[in-house]
């Protein structure tokens, strides 16, 4: 006899087998106790969860001789029958192969024979997403009005491919992943079946390799099988699945955090000669890494193997939220590059090695905070030169006086000029100050372009001992000179020679007199250019509001 594959040898017969899938079982079963079966079930869902195995069931419970009924005897004509995938009334269809119209329309032609020896016929179409649209479209009818006697029941693992005007004529049932310890279980209910022994960490890599699907899970273990040993170890799989010990994890973050540059590369470098994919290393260091970020916010999750979670623990002390925030970002942004990258082992080690700066990083708001602290000293610096200075003070300035004279700095205004205007107790005037606006304007816009062209909405309210005071109406030149209001004294300062401040202050604005029902004279007198628009537009005004 053939040697049949587990996944198949247990593949569940009844409702009760089907494990993960209570919330829909049970809605199914309790159809068939009252009675209320639909004519057309969607089953949807990621593979190897129990879809087509449902679809199965459900048929034998329609189909059986005792039926219909919520626990299929598997021993009568009918179930035997269903459960070989021999019945004449329980028609399986694949819908990756049979996509056209024609097939549908083969289909619809059968649908005018009765069953045979079943009281439903009963059509599973696995992969119905896969049909054309014209197919879909010529199994609408038959989907609102079927024989009585006839059921479809649909699988998909993809949904949103399947059109909703055929959605919305079925039933639909949302199958679940299937948990980690749950597929563990599962295993071990097979394993003293086959006369084997597993280790515990062994199972654990199966289940959490097969991601949620009991089928593939149970693939592995075939593929397991064929090692010819009595017990698999946590050894075997790795080597089998060409999968990354988590060991390799634990020392590669250590050594991030110890900025440990040669060991990372050693270990990447040994990692690779031993045979592994570098988008599978990628892969699991980027789950390693959200795996410490979940146990730094208090979740622990199923992936993360128990006798692992307190190293694991201990290892996410040594970050913040936002450092494996980053490092999971720049990794996903890694492993996407790598797809197309001509020396991805150089990509991935410039990859790695860029972890080891995290401590260096300084966050923004950390940054704004230091660039505040640092402002603020300076303007107590500047206010304690302006106002009157102690003995101490005094000295410097007068040092700073001589240092000045020594290296014969003249203060020069208007560098185009011919002439060179030098101040001693140099004062600065309102006369003097107008005078040079377009050269000083002129440099503002060299060094900061966008913001000089507020200089335009300024005008000087007052000058004390070279304090110069404008004033403005408009708020977002009063905010954006504000900010720079230390380097426009710095550009003025340069520009004269002589210590100038400069501060600005907001003024509210008078609010313009509104017009009721204004005419175009009063527009024309308000506002010209909207009275130039409208005769331009041969237009009029609909409705008025304040500013």
């Amino acid at each position: 006899m053939s040697y049949l594959v587990l996944a198949r040898k247990y593949r569940p017969q009844t409702f009760d087998e089907l494990i993960a899938q209570k919330h829909i079982t049970e809605t199914l079963k309790n159809a068939i106790k009252t009675d209320h079966i639909a004519q057309a079930f969607l089953f949807t869902g990621p593979r190897g969860v129990g879809k087509t195995s449902m679809a199965r069931i459900l048929a034998k419970g329609f189909n059986c001789k005792d039926g219909p009924t919520i626990t299929p005897c598997n021993k009568c004509k009918n179930c035997v029958e269903i459960t070989n995938s021999t019945s004449v009334d329980v028609i399986e269809i694949d819908g990756a192969s049979h996509t056209s119209v024609e097939d549908i329309r083969r289909l619809q032609n059968e649908l005018m024979y009765p069953p045979q020896s079943s009281k439903y016929k009963i059509y599973i179409i696995d992969e119905v997403h896969m049909l054309s649209k014209n197919a879909f479209n010529a199994l609408l009818k038959t989907l609102e009005e079927p024989p009585e006697n006839v059921k479809f029941i649909f699988a998909t693992t993809e949904p949103h491919k399947v059109i909703p005007t055929i959605t919305s004529r079925c039933q639909r049932y949302d199958f679940h992943r299937i948990s980690i310890q749950e597929i563990i279980n599962q295993i071990r209910t097979i394993i003293p079946n086959e006369h084997l022994k597993f280790e515990d960490s062994a199972i654990f890599l199966i289940a959490k390799k097969a991601d949620g699907s009991l089928r593939d899970a149970l693939s592995l273990m075939d593929q397991i099988l064929s090692l010819g040993k009595k017990k698999i170890t946590k050894a075997d799989i790795l080597q089998v699945f060409g999968i990354v010990d988590i060991d390799f994890y634990n020392t590669l973050t250590t050594d991030i955090i110890e900025n440990n540059d040669k060991a990372i590369i050693d270990n990447f470098h040994n990692i690779l000669k031993e045979g592994n994919d570098i988008n599978e290393i990628t892969a699991g260091f980027i789950e390693y890494l959200r795996n410490i970020l979940m146990l730094k916010i208090g979740i622990v999750l199923e992936e993360v193997p128990p006798d692992n979670i307190k190293s694991i623990s201990e290892l996410s002390k040594n970050f913040t939220e936002e450092n494996l925030l980053y490092s999971i970002t720049i990794l996903i942004d890694a492993k996407e590059k790598l797809k197309t990258s001509t020396q991805p082992v150089l990509h991935l080690e410039t990859t790695l090695l860029k972890l080891t700066k995290l401590k260096s990083l300084v966050q923004i708001d950390k940054l704004e905070e230091n660039l505040q602290v640092v402002k603020e000293k300076h303007a107590v610096y500047s206010d304690s030169i302006t106002s009157k200075p102690t003995k101490y003070q005094t000295d410097i300035l007068e040092k700073k006086q001589l240092i000045e004279q020594k290296d014969k700095i003249k203060p020069v205004v208007k560098e185009k000029k011919a002439s060179k205007l030098t101040f001693t107790d140099f004062k600065i005037t309102e006369e003097l100050l107008t005078k040079e606006w377009e050269a000083l304007k002129e440099k503002v816009s060299k060094e900061m372009p966008v913001s000089a062209v507020h200089l335009a909405n300024i005008k000087l309210k007052s000058i004390n001992n070279n304090f110069l005071h404008f004033s403005t109406s408009s708020k977002l030149a009063y905010q954006t000179l504000s900010d720079i209001a230390e380097r426009l004294s710095r550009i003025f300062t340069e520009h004269f020679g002589a210590r100038i401040k400069v501060n600005f202050k907001l003024t509210k604005t008078e609010s313009k007199k509104f017009i009721h029902n204004p005419t175009f004279e009063d527009i024309q007198r308000e506002s010209p250019k909207l009275a130039k628009m409208i005769n331009i537009i041969d237009g009029y005004i609909i409705s008025q509001k304040r500013e």
